[in-house]
């Protein structure tokens, strides 16, 4: 009898580990797909809310880790961005400098451009292991 409860105790534990990491992928591929559908001025706010996801689940970490480094550098860039083009509006800033940022902000544009299909792929093996 023991063993017969201890292995509904061990199988209810799986079950629970198993839930959560589907809640916890769940979690994170919204918050993936809100990122992507948010416009290039939102997008710096979806990927702090990206980085914001908790995972303890190990493919789930790994997925939020692969996406975090493409929103985080497009965030940067886009920031970059918009800091610069407020600086021309206002007329203000050396134009040096500014060519710089502009320049730092189209390399981590790209950066984040470029890590974007792992985290695509990563997204949807989440997608078919959870069945979300």
């Amino acid at each position: 009898m023991r063993t017969r409860s201890g292995r509904l105790v061990v199988l209810s534990a799986l079950l629970a580990l198993g839930c959560h990491g589907k809640d916890e992928a769940r979690t994170l591929v919204t918050a993936v797909d809100a990122y992507r559908a948010a416009s290039n001025d939102a997008k710096p706010a979806r990927a702090d809310a990206l980085d914001k996801v908790e995972c303890t689940d190990t493919d789930v970490c790994a997925v939020k880790a692969a996406c975090t480094k493409s929103a985080d550098a497009t965030a940067r860039g886009l920031r970059l961005q918009q800091e610069v083009q407020a600086a021309a509006k206002d007329g203000g800033g050396d134009p040096n400098a500014l060519e710089d940022k502009w320049k730092r902000a189209s390399s981590d544009l790209a950066e984040g451009y470029g890590l974007l299909e792992e985290c695509r792929t990563k997204t949807q093996a989440l997608h078919e292991h959870y069945g979300i």
